[in-house]
């Protein structure tokens, strides 16, 4: 049995040991999950889903642009008409 420095000096190099292969193994999953996302974004499908949220995107914004606030009862209206739908007050005034 060998003396109690000598014990912590070896369990010292043993956890030195083991939190340098815990941080190669923290490296390199990052390493494999940034190469992975890298992979998704450049796959066709993944630049298409974008494009597309995009399209969604813009028609929302160019709808919410288009609707008509009654002026007499603030109803949202979705298309320009004479009189407002619901409290038949003009519009365009």
């Amino acid at each position: 049995m060998g003396s109690l420095k000598q014990d912590w000096k070896e369990t010292g190099k043993d956890l030195g040991g083991a939190f340098k292969q815990l941080g190669k193994s923290i490296v390199k999953s990052g390493a494999t999950v940034v190469g992975k996302a890298n992979d998704w974004a450049e796959r066709d499908d993944a630049k298409e889903e974008a494009k597309k949220e995009a399209e969604v995107m813009q028609a929302v914004e160019e709808r919410e642009a288009a609707k008509i606030i009654c002026p007499h009862c603030n109803a949202e209206l979705e298309k320009a008409e004479a009189f407002c739908p619901k409290c038949g007050g003009k519009l365009g005034e």
